[in-house]
C-alpha cells in the first residue's frame, strides 16, 4: 500500500469513526417503549455487558431484542440476510453465488417448518424479541449503524421468522460436513487403494463404487453456487476445547467447567454477552445476535460448554435423472418427480431477479451435477437439513436445574451434533453427546451412494439413551476437542474421521500430571502452545546428516526448540513452514496440487467449510510415513532422505526469503496473525476503516490453544481460534470468567468495539459478572426501560 493510500485510509477512518460515535445507542436515563408490562433495568458493566433485570420473561426476552439491536443490528441484518438468501439485495452480483447456495438448502424454508411446529408458549418467546427488535427500530433516540447510511439501505421490521431462519444457518455450520466422501473418491481414484489406505483414507468395506465408465470422482464439478460462494457471510471453524473437573481435582473442592470455542475470528464478534434475569430465569453466558436465549454459559444451578462432536450425520447420494423428463428420478421402485422450486433473488443494480431452481429429491437438495454425466446430480442428506426442535432444546437448557433436566434439553437437538458438557453446584459432573445419528441400511456413508438402488438408505436413528454420555466418572474429568468419542465395542456407527487428538492428548496430560487444578491453571490449559506433533517431528529427525548448509541450519534451530510455538519461538516457525513443505512434497507426487490441497484439509468452497474433516490428518499421516521406510508416498517423493532435504531447504529458502537472512527475525508471530474481518472490510480502502488485526497470535490447530490455518494460506491464522473462552467456577458462580473476541459493540467508534483483542492475545478473561453487587460495582451505563 503506498503512503497515500495509507493516508486516505486513516483520515476516512477518522471521518467514519467520529460519525460511528454519534450514532451510539443510548445506555443511561429513561426510554419510554410501548409493548412492556413493567419496568426493566439494564446496567452495563464496564466490558459493555448488559445486565437486564425484568419482571416477566415476556419482557426479559423483549429486552434481549433491544441490547441486541442497539449493539449489533448491522451484524442482525446480515444475519438474517444471510438466512433468508437476500444479501445480493444489498452487495449486488458479489453475493450472488452465496444467495444461490442458501436458497439451495434453504434455511428460511426450514425455519418456516420450525415456527409451525412450535407451541405458542415457545413462539411468545420469539414474539417478545421481535418487539424488543422493533422498539429499537421505532424508538425515536435510536440512530441507525453507520455501514446503513453507507449502503444507502434502512432496515425492514424485524420478524421473528428471522430469528428462526438464522438459528437454523447455526445449526447447519456446527453440523458435520461430507466433502470427506469426495475426498475419499478422487484420493483412490488416483492413487488405488494400497496408497489410500497409508493416508487412512479409503473405501470401507460394503462402500459402493457404483458409476458408469468414463465418469471418475475427481470429475465431480461442484455447482457454480457453491464454487463461487465467498464472502465473510457464512463462516465455519472445525474444532473447540471443553473440560470439566470434580471437586476431587481442583484446588476449592468444587468442580469447574471450562470452554473456548473455535470459529473463524470475525468483526463483530460472532457472540454477544449478556446476562438476563427476571421471569423465572437467571442466566449469563454468550448470544447470537438476532436469537433469543443463552447458548453458552451457566443459570443459578448449572453450567454447559460444547465442542463439535464430529458424528457423521450427512450423506450424499448420486441421483440418475430421466433425460426425456427432467424433473423424474429414479428410485427403487421407479420413477418420482423432484420438487422444483423457482426462487427469485433480486440483485443490486440488475433490473430483474435471478431466478434460482431448487430441485429437491426424497434424499434432500441437489447440490451438483457430474461431469461427463448429465444425468446424474448430487443430492445431500443431512440431519441439519430437517425441521428440528433444537432451539426449544436450548430454551430448557437456559432453564435447566439438574442433570435430568439437563438430559430432556439434550434429547430435543437433535441437530447439530455436539459434545456437550455438564457440571452443576451440587458437584455433578457430565458430558453428552447431542444431535441425531442416522442407522444406515447398509455402508457407513463414507463415499457417495447410488441414490437409485435402496440398499443405503437410513432406517433409523442411533436411540438417544444410546449416544454416549457420561455421569461422575471416576476419575474425577473429562476432556472433548473433537477427537475420537467412543471405543471399538461401541455397538453402533458414529463415523470415522475425528480430529487429530493432539490438542485432547495435551489437555488431559496436565489434568493427570497434577493433583489439584484451580482457575490460573486452567487460564494456562486454555493458552498452552505445546505442540505434540512438533516434537514427534523433531524426534524423526534424529540421525538425519546433511552436507547442505541450508538443512544443516535448519536442522540445528529444531534441534534447539522447546517444542512451544510462542509468538517469539524461531523453531517453531521451521517446524511449521517444513511441515508444510514436507507435506505438499509427500502428497502432490501422487494426487497433484488441487487434490493434494483437499486432503490437508482445503474445503471446496468458502461458504459452506472453509476446511474440510481431514483437517490435520496430514500431520498425522506425515509423522507415520516418516516412519514407514516403505511408505509408497515417500517413495514417491524420491526416498526420506531426499524429500526431508529438500523440504528443510525449501523452507530456509522461503523464510529468507519472507522474513530476511537473520534466523533471529523468524519469529512465528510474524507470520502467524489473526484478522478480525468486517463485512464491509472486503474492498479497499473501508478495510482500514472497519476491520481490525491482525494479532500476533501463537499456537497452530495441533495446540490446546488452537489457532489454525488454511493448506491454501498456510501460516495467517485464516481459519479458526479461540474466540471464546469461559472458566466458570460451580462453588461460586460469581468468581468465573468469560471473554469474546474483538469487543461487544459491532457499531463503529464505540470504546467497545474491539477493547476485548488486547486481553485476549494476553490469554486473559474478565470476570463474569453474576450478583447485583457485583454489577453495580463495575457498572458504566444504567438505562431504564418504562413501558410507553
Amino acid at each position: 500500500m503506498s503512503a497515500t493510500d495509507a493516508f486516505l485510509g486513516s483520515i476516512l477512518r477518522a471521518a467514519l469513526t467520529w460519525l460511528g460515535r454519534k450514532r451510539l445507542p443510548q445506555v443511561d436515563g429513561q426510554i419510554r417503549l410501548p409493548g412492556l408490562s413493567d419496568p426493566i433495568e439494564i446496567l452495563r458493566d464496564r466490558w459493555g455487558v448488559p445486565h437486564v433485570y425484568a419482571r416477566s420473561a415476556d419482557d426479559l426476552f423483549f429486552a434481549q431484542g433491544f441490547v441486541h439491536a442497539q449493539d449489533r443490528l448491522w451484524q442482525m441484518e446480515l444475519n438474517r440476510r444471510t438466512a433468508s438468501g437476500r444479501l445480493s439485495e444489498l452487495f449486488g452480483p458479489l453475493a450472488l453465488d452465496t444467495d444461490r447456495a442458501v436458497r439451495t438448502f434453504g434455511f428460511r424454508r426450514l425455519g418456516e417448518a420450525d415456527w409451525q411446529a412450535m407451541d405458542g408458549s415457545f413462539r411468545a418467546v420469539f414474539e417478545a424479541y421481535t418487539r424488543g427488535v422493533n422498539a429499537f427500530l421505532t424508538a425515536p433516540t435510536s440512530k441507525m449503524p453507520i455501514e446503513f447510511t453507507l449502503l444507502g439501505y434502512k432496515p425492514e421490521p424485524w420478524q421473528p421468522l428471522d430469528s428462526v431462519a438464522f438459528s437454523r444457518v447455526m445449526i447447519w455450520q456446527l453440523s458435520h460436513a461430507w466433502y470427506g466422501e469426495i475426498v475419499r473418491a478422487q484420493v483412490h481414484q488416483a492413487v488405488g487403494a494400497a496408497a489410500a489406505a497409508e493416508l487412512e483414507i479409503h473405501y470401507p468395506t460394503g462402500s459402493p463404487i457404483i458409476l458408469p465408465k468414463g465418469i471418475e470422482f475427481n470429475r465431480l464439478a461442484e455447482d457454480g453456487r457453491l464454487q463461487a460462494a465467498r464472502g465473510p457471510f457464512l463462516q465455519r471453524g472445525l474444532g473447540s476445547n471443553s473440560w470439566v473437573l470434580s471437586g476431587a481435582r481442583t484446588t476449592t473442592g468444587t468442580p469447574f467447567l471450562c470452554n473456548d470455542m473455535h470459529l473463524a475470528l470475525s468483526l463483530p464478534s460472532l457472540w454477544y454477552e449478556v446476562h438476563l434475569c427476571g421471569g423465572g430465569l437467571d442466566v449469563t453466558g454468550v448470544s447470537l445476535p438476532g436469537v433469543p436465549l443463552i447458548m453458552v454459559g451457566h443459570n443459578a444451578h448449572i453450567a454447559w460448554g460444547m465442542t463439535l462432536a464430529y458424528t457423521d450425520c450427512e450423506d450424499l447420494f448420486l441421483e440418475e435423472f430421466d433425460p426425456q423428463d427432467e424433473q423424474r428420478y429414479r428410485a427403487p421402485g421407479g420413477w418420482l418427480e423432484a420438487e422444483v422450486i423457482p426462487d427469485p433473488i433480486k440483485v443490486k443494480g440488475q433490473a430483474d431477479p435471478h431466478i434460482e431452481e431448487v430441485v429437491i429429491t426424497r434424499h434432500g437438495p441437489i447440490i451438483s451435477d457430474v461431469v461427463g454425466a448429465p444425468e446424474r446430480r448430487l443430492a445431500v442428506q443431512s440431519m441439519a437439513l430437517r425441521p428440528s426442535p433444537a432451539i426449544r432444546g436450548w430454551y430448557q437448557l437456559n432453564q435447566a436445574h439438574d442433570w435430568d433436566e439437563f438430559v430432556e434439553a439434550m434429547r430435543l437437538i437433535e441437530a447439530p451434533q455436539l459434545n456437550v458438557v455438564y457440571g452443576d453446584t451440587r458437584h455433578n459432573i457430565g458430558y453428552w453427546v447431542t444431535g441425531k445419528v442416522p442407522v444406515r441400511a447398509k455402508g457407513d456413508g463414507m463415499t457417495p451412494a447410488p441414490g437409485w438402488s435402496g440398499e443405503y438408505e437410513w432406517i433409523g436413528e442411533v436411540p438417544f439413551e444410546e449416544m454416549p454420555h457420561a455421569l461422575n466418572p471416576g476419575r474425577g474429568w473429562l476432556v472433548t476437542t473433537n477427537e475420537r468419542i467412543v471405543p471399538d465395542d461401541y455397538p453402533h456407527f458414529l463415523g470415522n474421521v475425528w480430529m487429530n487428538g493432539f490438542r485432547g492428548r495435551r489437555l488431559s496430560e496436565i489434568i493427570q500430571a497434577a493433583d489439584r487444578l484451580g482457575p490460573d491453571d486452567f487460564c494456562r490449559m486454555q493458552m498452552d502452545v505445546t505442540c505434540i506433533p512438533g516434537q514427534e517431528f523433531v524426534d524423526r529427525l534424529k540421525g538425519l546428516r546433511s552436507p547442505d548448509p541450508e538443512v544443516r541450519a535448519a536442522l540445528d534451530l529444531l534441534r534447539a526448540w522447546d517444542g512451544k510455538l510462542t509468538t517469539e519461538t524461531v523453531g517453531g516457525t521451521v517446524y511449521e513452514v517444513a511441515r508444510y513443505m514436507l507435506v505438499r512434497n509427500l502428497l502432490e507426487p501422487g494426487l497433484g496440487p488441487d487434490l493434494a490441497l483437499h486432503v490437508m484439509g482445503q474445503g471446496f468452497h468458502p461458504l459452506l467449510m472453509s476446511a474440510n474433516e481431514f483437517y490435520g490428518h496430514d500431520t498425522v499421516a506425515m509423522l507415520r510415513m516418516l516412519g514407514d521406510e516403505d511408505s509408497w508416498w515417500v517413495g514417491q517423493a524420491g526416498g526420506r532422505q531426499a524429500v526431508l532435504e529438500r523440504s528443510l531447504r525449501e523452507a530456509v529458502g522461503w523464510l529468507r526469503a519472507h522474513l530476511g537472512p537473520d534466523s533471529a527475525a523468524w519469529q512465528w508471530g510474524r507470520i502467524h496473525r489473526a484478522p478480525f474481518p468486517h463485512a464491509m472490510g472486503l474492498q479497499k480502502p473501508l478495510d482500514r476503516v472497519f476491520n481490525r488485526g491482525p494479532l500476533p497470535v501463537g499456537g497452530d490447530a495441533d495446540t490446546p490453544c488452537s489457532t489454525a490455518m488454511m493448506p491454501n494460506d498456510p501460516y495467517d491464522n485464516k481459519a479458526w481460534a479461540p474466540g471464546f473462552r469461559q472458566i466458570i467456577d460451580l462453588g461460586d458462580l460469581s468468581r468465573s470468567q468469560v471473554l469474546h473476541v474483538p469487543g461487544q459493540s459491532g457499531q463503529l467508534g464505540s470504546r467497545h468495539y474491539d477493547d476485548l483483542a488486547p486481553l485476549w492475545s494476553e490469554g486473559r478473561l474478565h470476570p463474569m459478572l453474576w450478583t447485583r453487587e457485583q454489577v453495580e460495582r463495575e457498572i458504566e451505563g444504567r438505562l431504564r426501560l418504562e413501558p410507553a
